[in-house]
């Protein structure tokens, strides 16, 4: 994601924590196009689309001081599939502006990743139907996060407790839709939220599994600011 970016002289760990960076996210654009996405500009947003036999995939990134005028009322990214245009969307995952671009960069990797279906006919893998929770969540047990059972869900904290990914209540235990997938961070001060990610429940489970993946990951990441003090602890290296 860093290729087409300036260098950062800082990195940052842990990444949950790190915050945003526009020339990042700018990064995660030129992955999509590169792809073979078609990108339009539209009030104030860029809107991204790959159309493919049985499968329509978008997104949309408002960036930050795009929402004049009422025209965008939320900026950050959204990721959308559906079985083609026109029907309703399958599943959504939604990053709010402040999350570290990692997240959306590590679901439009796992997107556009080439993947082996299983014969003609076949769905394409971001429509198919999720797995059981836990085989999304192996990336933050083998991460050492810790696990909180609810009465329906669970809740896997970050070492420090600043970082939580919560798993979706299922339409079976629920009687509706379901609740989404929650991926969060909060300040070590005063436990204001920094950033939040939801998931549909029925997001395929290896894209749930790649935003997993990133959010425990504890290599350090670039960054061109440094984020506020009050957001917690951090291991910095100046370039």
């Amino acid at each position: 994601m860093t290729d087409h970016a300036p260098t950062a002289p800082y990195l940052i760990a842990p990444r949950y924590l790190a915050g945003p960076d526009t020339s990042l996210a700018v990064a995660i654009g030129d992955r999509l196009r590169a792809a073979g996405w078609r990108s339009d500009a539209y009030r104030g947003a860029v809107v991204y689309a790959r159309r493919e036999a049985g499968g329509l995939l978008e997104a949309v990134h408002i960036p930050n001081g795009a929402g004049g005028g009422g025209k965008c009322p939320a900026a950050g990214w959204e990721f959308t599939a559906r079985p083609g245009p026109g029907t309703p969307s399958t599943w959504s995952v939604r990053f709010t502006p402040a999350t570290p671009p990692e997240l959306p960069a590590a679901l439009a990797s796992a997107l556009t990743e080439e993947a082996a279906d299983s014969g003609p006919g076949a769905k394409p893998h971001y429509l198919r139907p999720p797995l059981p929770p836990a085989q999304a969540t192996m990336p933050l047990d083998a991460a050492g996060w810790m696990r909180d059972i609810g009465t329906a869900e669970s809740a896997w904290y970050a070492p420090g407790q600043q970082a939580v990914v919560v798993t979706p209540v299922t339409a079976d235990e629920h009687g509706d839709d379901g609740a989404s997938w929650m991926l969060a961070a909060r300040r070590a001060t005063d436990l204001q939220v920094l950033w939040l990610a939801l998931a549909h429940p029925a997001t395929p489970t290896h894209l749930v599994r790649a935003l997993c993946a990133e959010i425990s990951d504890p290599a350090p990441v670039p960054r061109h600011r440094l984020p506020d003090p009050e957001v917690g602890e951090l291991t910095l290296t100046q370039l």
